[in-house]
């Protein structure tokens, strides 16, 4: 145990999170909680081994060593046995359903469609404000206009290199480990029943953001130009805002002011994952990235699927020639970056199924052993049986019912108690037939067959053998 701790730990430092600002994990075994575990096993060793001695030693000596078989099988041992098999199994199914949740959440993750394309797309980090370039203000900010032109220059030279289809930048990032930052809004012709204002998901971004991305638009003719100064600042929502802020009513013209500004909403584009995966609908709003011109960005280029790496050196190339001093950081793929998502799942995914079929290994062994034991005791009345007729098949399986309705109690439990936390910690969740009656039904074959080997081996022992046994 010492050595898989120091391994796990280990382990966990080793792993990274690709990420512009790196996430590493700082663990160790720590001094008390390794004296603590240590202590806690000697405390379970020796009540396991004291609890036969004294039962052995209380009382008369001679008249237990001549206690018959039956008479130690008929003592209220064996059902504390049961019990504890019966707790044994109700922990185990409880542990392998976790592990089954974890594991179909992760796997389902990997399937679903986030609401926009993940292959094909190339994403890196620029600042203004890390070149020390000339359009630094004296406050440490760049100059609206001067970004806004820089955003310009820089689509139309990306645009240009072979394999590029179409890029965009914004602000922020679909499925970003730090989530996208929320703002607040008031929409024309809307009052709330607590008089506050009302909030979405923001995002700036360019023109052909969307189609870079691959999140369909449903109506609108969308974002004008970055070099457009006719047109009132704008905005494009998505489905959910429209049914939350809007009633479903025609959004397009649609104003909603926000710090004193008016925006109006020149078009909608469907829902999407924006902070994890699973999530329930969440309104967003994107800002025109003309209005609201920011001194760093996330580029987003769309190129064919697998070749998104090839054009990276190209994009630090184009930054370069317009701007030196200017670091281009952070270079992954949309994929590499949906992973970096998942991460925080993967952990639970993979921890529990480690633990779950390690648990269901050592409740086999449990009721193999707790079996084995029992039918050592009853070994003269199994003899008897056979003598008068019973068969071996008979013999197994009365042992294999007997102790299978402990197990499927302590199923039924574990069942139970599992069914309860889902429904409370996923309130609204699938119930997934796979995890709730397929796990059960392999416990039970599991638990089946720990049963039979010892029934089985102890019911092909010679009658007069067993008879003669004390």
């Amino acid at each position: 145990g010492v050595i898989i701790a120091l391994w796990g730990t280990n382990a966990l430092r080793a792993m990274r999170i690709s990420m512009a600002i790196p996430i590493r994990f700082q663990t160790g075994v720590d001094a008390t909680g390794l004296m603590f575990s240590i202590l806690l096993g000697l405390a379970c060793a020796v009540i396991s081994g004291a609890a036969p001695a004294l039962q052995l030693v209380r009382g008369d000596v001679q008249s237990k060593l001549r206690t018959t078989v039956t008479a130690a099988a008929a003592s209220p041992q064996p059902r504390l046995r049961n019990a504890f098999m019966a707790v044994e199994a109700a922990l185990a199914l409880m542990v392998l359903m976790a592990a089954g949740l974890f594991f179909e959440s992760f796997r389902e993750t990997r399937i679903i469609d986030p609401g926009f394309q993940v292959e094909g797309v190339l994403l890196s980090a620029y600042d203004l404000t890390g070149g020390g370039a000339g359009h630094v203000q004296a406050d440490g900010s760049i100059d609206p206009a001067f970004s806004r032109a820089f955003a310009d220059r820089l689509l139309e030279r990306l645009r240009a290199l072979s394999g590029v289809e179409s890029a965009a930048i914004a602000t922020s990032v679909p499925l970003d480990i730090h989530g996208l930052p929320m703002a607040s809004f008031r929409v024309e012709g809307r009052s709330s029943a607590d008089g506050t204002p009302d909030r979405a998901l923001i995002n700036f971004v360019t023109p052909d953001y969307f189609r870079t991305i691959g999140i369909p638009q449903l109506a609108g003719p969308g974002f004008v130009a970055l070099n457009d100064t006719t047109t009132l600042p704008q905005a494009v929502v998505n489905e959910e805002f429209v049914h939350r802020y809007l009633l479903d009513a025609e959004p397009v013209g649609h104003r909603f002011r926000r710090n004193d500004q008016v925006y109006a909403i020149a078009g909608v584009v469907k829902n999407a994952f924006y902070d994890s995966f699973g999530e329930a609908p969440i309104p967003i709003v994107y800002l025109s990235y003309r209005d609201r011109p920011r001194a760093s960005g996330e580029i987003h280029l769309r190129t064919r699927p697998g070749a998104e790496t090839l054009l990276a050196g190209e994009v630090r190339r184009v930054l370069h020639e317009l701007e030196p001093g200017i670091p281009l950081f952070n270079v992954r793929t949309m994929s590499e970056h949906v992973e970096t998502n998942l991460f925080l799942r993967r952990i639970p995914a993979r921890l529990f199924t480690v633990l779950g079929p390690l648990l269901l290994f050592f409740a086999a062994i449990g009721i193999y052993s707790v079996v084995a034991y029992n039918v050592a005791h009853r070994i003269t009345e199994i003899g008897v049986r056979m003598a008068l007729g019973a068969t071996v098949s008979d013999v197994v399986r009365q042992i294999v019912g007997e102790t299978m309705r402990v197990i499927a109690a302590g199923t039924g439990a574990g069942l139970l108690i599992a069914f309860i936390i889902y429904i409370h910690v996923v309130p609204g969740g699938p119930i997934d037939p796979r995890i709730f009656l397929g796990i059960p039904i392999i416990l039970l074959l599991v638990a089946t067959a720990a049963c039979w080997l010892p029934a089985r081996r102890t019911a092909e022992v010679d009658p007069m053998i067993a008879l003669k046994h004390q």
